[in-house]
């Protein structure tokens, strides 16, 4: 059989696969399950000065408030010593922001500030030109505005320390990280696992009826380009990101002793085990195991069942939550629990 006629043997039978669920569950977008490597947001980071505050800024205390003030006023051209500033009416402050992907010049984004010295409020002030630069020292956003604090006079909010500048940032140097270099791009699970990686690289190759995605290791696949999208990235990370794969879960069981809280995961199971507990004895049988003690009223016998089922069970009889957490915890030690226990 000559090598074309195998591949295109293949390629189909892929396409035939692809309708089919390997795994039975819910499903979800690989633009929720993944990040494209490279394609993230940066953070920034800035001084500035805050103006207009009705007593509730920096006292004289903050000398570096009152000297970063002066310095500001000479370059304005207004010559003036710390000591001769009245303390109150400003505040330092640190300015924030998170810096999104292709983001272009003159685009605006929210700016966060923080108070640097002892004022109490920031409220009704404004924030004066400052600028914003990323890990490699450049200046990307330029930020300036009035500060909001919950309503506009910070009525009702709880901290007046910290506060955002609606839109008050404006993008003065472009972001352009490479979407696909080399012709490929790297996609990043947000969670590692083995079987949703090896189900996205199969829905992949299937949908694109070829061997582009090649699994790196549980967090990462490496998806060549196709030929008929080398000029169109745009589209073919929209339809990479369209595609759905069943999610593939730990079997997991999260309790909460201070609330008694039981979150239990679908695919908790339990082995043939005893348990008793108080007036009351459990016992979770195998199903193979035809013995039945229905003399002993005091006996909840359960064929092997899910975590779920034995904890509706429980509630029905009125055992408390933290009588049933304490029941858990001895199933899992025992063994007989098939999964893992998360204590929050």
């Amino acid at each position: 059989m000559k090598k074309n006629s195998l591949i295109a043997i293949v390629v189909t039978l892929m396409g035939v696969f692809s309708h089919y669920d390997f795994a039975a569950g819910q499903r979800a977008r690989l633009k929720d399950l993944t990040n494209i490597k490279g394609v993230r947001s940066n953070k920034l980071i800035g001084y500035g000065v805050v103006f207009g505050l009705a007593g509730t800024g920096d006292s004289a205390a903050s000398i570096t408030s009152l000297e970063t003030v002066s310095q500001m006023l000479t370059k304005l051209g207004v010559k003036s010593k710390p000591e001769q500033l009245a303390s109150g009416n400003f505040a330092s402050v640190l300015v924030t922001a998170e810096l999104p992907p292709f983001a272009r010049s003159g685009d605006r984004l929210d700016i966060r500030v923080s108070t640097n010295g002892d004022a109490t409020s920031l409220a009704g002030g404004t924030l004066l030109l400052s600028e914003l630069r990323a890990g490699d020292g450049k200046v990307y956003v330029v930020a300036q505005g009035p500060v909001v604090i919950g309503q506009a006079n910070g009525v009702g909010a709880s901290v007046l320390t910290v506060a955002t500048v609606p839109m008050g940032g404006l993008v003065e140097r472009e972001f352009r990280p490479q979407l696909a270099p080399g012709g490929s791009l790297i996609l990043s699970l947000k969670k590692a696992d083995f079987t949703t990686n090896a189900r996205i690289s199969h829905a992949v190759n299937a949908h694109f009826r070829g061997f582009y995605a090649k699994s790196l290791d549980p967090a990462s696949i490496r998806v060549e380009v196709p030929p008929q999208f080398k000029s169109r990235l745009v589209e073919f990370v929209a339809e990479l990101e369209s595609l759905k794969v069943a999610l593939d879960r730990k079997a997991v069981v999260v309790l909460n002793e201070r609330t008694g809280t039981v979150v239990i995961g679908n695919d908790v199971t339990l082995g043939p085990v005893t348990i008793a507990h108080g007036d009351l004895s459990i016992k979770v049988k195998d199903p193979e195991d035809e013995e039945a003690e229905e003399k002993d009223h005091s006996l909840l016998n359960l064929p092997k069942a899910t975590v779920g089922g034995l904890v509706k069970s429980l509630n029905e009889l009125g055992v408390k939550p933290q009588d049933l957490i304490g029941i858990l915890q001895a199933i899992h030690a025992a063994g007989a629990l098939q999964g893992e226990i998360v204590f929050i």
